[in-house]
């Protein structure tokens, strides 16, 4: 993308964040004056002994954000009485899983340091050639082959995130920066999706404080940039007063919680998102076959001709019976050619004498005519893909999609006066697609086709699609598409926070996972920040494996993020 664009979007972003921050706080400004003036009011003689909440916290800095309050304090204290039992076991069978996690994320980490490692050594080596298959895992990828969060912005509820076929340059984590890695049209669900892994992960720290006794001082929101998230403030004096296992529950609270929302989004969409839509007021196309429209890009001479929430159940001769399987496997085909099965009876009568529409190359794939409503076609083989006989040109729509349009195989098969053809299409850029469309699954009577010409892979770049179909008109058809993509945002960030944050390093969550972990084992009491200098061995081996592991990790991100755009 344009880096003048992206920097213009940045600061369109960022003004549109001033000034709704900047509204809040008036209003929170002038709702507090007025509580206080209230307050003033009715105060009597005698001493109150009521603790007062601290104002809310602004910091405005340039491109950074941050919303301190005590708002939520009582919220979470109510959220952990209500039941302090199942509490209590929530949180112990969290912090197993959480280390659980920690081991299989050291071993990820590893393994992705080492994938890293070996495509700079590919990419870099002077003996590396193109006929080496150890290449494979840096070869560029296929033209049109889907990248793998392209797949997921046509696909709907019922596939998969994951484009098995995709070439993902040998990473194993893939940098999701918007503009170059993301689209920038999908900067909305990125942030909020951010947002809400975040605000799900402090609120788990935040009822696991409460559960051992622990009162947080404060909790808030912030902004940074493209990166927003939560934090609470939970003192450290008296965290450091609980036992290690006791301190280990508030720790991985928070990547418990990202790993319980994982688990949710996924059953989501595994079938729940579908099931849910279901039962108010959409239907799915599967077993009826076709795909239903969602959106058509702006600037795509598709967007006159398929209104959204119609159905493409035909593309040329082949049936969508699979839907969007189907859909991809034409629009997507390594060749961006298929051959026609039969051809179409055109009459001699019709033929135009302008013959410069067969002059084709790659410049000028559906060649030099002035008249765009001709094209050129050739005689019709079913057995052979060799050079046409003979060409001349036709009216495009009355031989490929008119009502009384006759199909063959041969010349026999016409009327005495025509003759079988079959468009002439050598260069991919100028493929011709019959597409047709019907209004609902059950309405073929009013059904209807267009010709579209140009590369098959324009159509799928253009067209949004999926299997789920509004029953009602005043259902939007595009809310299926965006509550999914919407999940697999979600799905994305609250694993990868789950898995990054409990590693053993600086400043994450796992530093000090770790440091409780020894000194539980080790039997050493809990660590405290306020402890005297005598060193334990926990505290050694923790910032031995926490310097070790910080680098590991550092090395994956900016290895990762570096990968990821110069593939773009």
């Amino acid at each position: 993308m344009d880096p003048f664009a992206l920097v213009l979007q940045f600061l369109c972003l960022w003004g549109i964040l001033y000034a709704v921050v900047f509204a809040a706080k008036f209003y929170c400004t002038t709702k507090e004056s007025g509580r206080r003036r209230k307050s003033s009011t009715n105060d009597g003689i005698l001493p109150t002994f009521s603790t007062e909440e601290a104002a809310d916290q602004w910091s405005i800095n340039l491109f950074q954000i941050k919303y301190t309050t005590q708002k939520c304090n009582n919220l979470f204290q109510r959220l952990a009485h209500a039941a302090p039992r199942f509490w209590q076991i929530w949180f112990s069978i969290g912090t197993i899983v959480a280390l659980a996690v920690m081991a299989v994320g050291l071993v990820v980490i590893a393994y992705a340091a080492w994938r890293i490692i070996a495509v700079l050594w590919y990419a870099l080596r002077p003996t590396a050639t193109t006929t080496d298959t150890s290449n494979a895992i840096i070869s560029p990828p296929n033209r049109f082959a889907k990248r793998a969060f392209e797949q997921d912005v046509n696909n709907d509820v019922a596939t998969s995130m994951v484009d098995d076929g995709g070439d993902n340059g040998g990473q194993v984590f893939q940098p999701m920066i918007p503009g170059i890695t993301v689209p920038l049209s999908h900067l909305g669900y990125y942030l909020l999706a951010l947002l809400v892994c975040g605000v799900f992960h402090e609120a788990g720290h935040a009822i696991a404080s409460y559960c051992q006794r622990v009162r947080i001082k404060s909790a808030g929101v912030f902004m940074y940039y493209i990166y927003p998230g939560a934090f609470v403030n939970i003192p450290d004096q008296a965290l450091s007063l609980l036992s290690p296992f006791n301190q280990l529950k508030i720790i991985c609270a928070g990547v418990w919680h990202n790993i319980v929302l994982y688990l949710w989004v996924l059953f989501f969409l595994s079938g729940g998102l579908k099931l849910c839509l279901l039962l108010v007021g959409w239907q799915s196309l599967e077993g009826l076959g076709g795909v239903s429209v969602v959106s058509v890009r702006q600037d795509s001479p598709l967007v006159y001709h398929l209104p959204t929430s119609s159905i493409v159940y035909q593309l040329n001769d082949f049936v969508l019976d699979d839907n969007i399987a189907s859909w991809n496997t034409y629009l997507l085909d390594s060749e961006q050619r298929h051959e026609p099965q039969q051809g179409f009876c055109a009459s001699n009568t019709t033929r135009s004498n302008d013959t410069t529409c067969c002059d084709i190359d790659d410049d000028y794939p559906f060649g030099r005519s002035s008249n765009t409503s001709i094209s050129c076609f050739r005689d019709f083989h079913p057995t052979t893909t060799s050079e046409p006989e003979w060409t001349l040109c036709l009216p495009t729509t009355q031989v490929l999609v008119s009502q009384d349009a006759k199909r063959c195989s041969s010349d026999a098969d016409c009327q005495s006066a025509d003759q079988c053809v079959t468009p002439h299409t050598p260069s991919t850029r100028g493929q011709f697609v019959r597409v047709y469309i019907k209004s609902s699954p059950s309405n073929i009577e009013n059904s209807g086709a267009f010709v579209f010409e140009g590369e098959l892979v324009d159509i799928w770049e253009s067209v949004k699609v999926g299997i789920l179909h509004p029953r009602f008109w005043f259902l939007p058809v595009w809310i299926p598409h965006t509550v999914e993509l919407f999940l697999r945002y979600i799905s994305s960030f609250t694993l990868a926070l789950a898995l990054l944050n409990i590693l053993p390093a600086f400043q994450l969550d796992g530093e000090f996972a770790l440091g409780q972990l020894l000194a539980l084992v080790l039997r050493h009491g809990p660590q405290s920040p306020l402890s005297t200098g005598h060193t334990t061995p926990s505290q050694h081996y923790t910032r031995r494996i926490v310097k070790v592991t910080s680098a590991v990790v550092g090395f994956v991100i900016i290895g990762s993020i570096l990968l990821g755009v110069a593939q773009q």
